[in-house]
């Protein structure tokens, strides 16, 4: 009898982990002064945008028998794609560089994906490396918008992201990721 794994690879997580160490890339931005961290943003958006192709590439490469099983329902039944797809590889990227064991997903349907961060190692770096108020700022959410925009976009999805909560003031970032009603509409699905 075949053995499937039903979990995300761990070897592919800690790769994900080393290559995109959120510590190593703060420290890699070398800014002589805290102020000049929101001139970073683009390094930020960059970060983010590499981890999002590598974490389809990688998660590509070492499918779990629990996304084989989704690919098959989606293709039998035309339903799910939004969010299912895109929310596997969000997971791959974000267990690969944070302190979490899974993506805390407080919403799920055709319309609209949220999901939760209680703890994140890039506001850490930030503050660690340049100190509070400097992490404050919230300069780490361009990596986030760019995360989720990057594997949206990947596949095929036009997509309204909105930050409802962050770490500076409510100590969690909640994403709410709402798709399209049709191209080119500035309407937009609301619960």
């Amino acid at each position: 009898m075949e053995r499937y794994e039903f979990d995300l690879d761990q070897e592919m997580l800690k790769e994900l982990g080393e290559e995109f160490d959120p510590l190593n890339f703060v420290k890699g931005l070398g800014l002589v002064e805290p102020r000049d961290l929101e001139s970073a943003r683009t390094s930020f958006e960059k970060y983010g945008k590499s981890l999002a192709l590598k974490s389809i590439e990688k998660g590509e490469e070492k499918p779990d028998r629990i996304y084989e099983v989704m690919k098959k329902a989606i293709e039998k039944t035309g339903e799910m794609n939004f969010p299912l797809i895109p929310q596997r590889y969000i997971e791959i990227a974000y267990l690969g560089i944070q302190p979490i064991r899974r993506l805390w997903v407080l919403l799920n349907n055709c319309k609209v994906f949220t999901f939760r961060l209680n703890d994140c190692n890039i506001y850490k770096a930030i503050e660690k490396e340049y100190g509070e108020e400097a992490a404050r700022k919230m300069v780490c959410k361009h990596s986030c918008f760019a995360i989720i925009g990057e594997i949206f976009s990947y596949f095929g999805f036009k997509v309204d992201t909105l930050l409802e909560a962050n770490m500076a003031s409510n100590g969690k970032c909640q994403f709410k990721i709402e798709k399209r009603c049709k191209e080119g509409s500035n309407l937009y699905y609301r619960l």
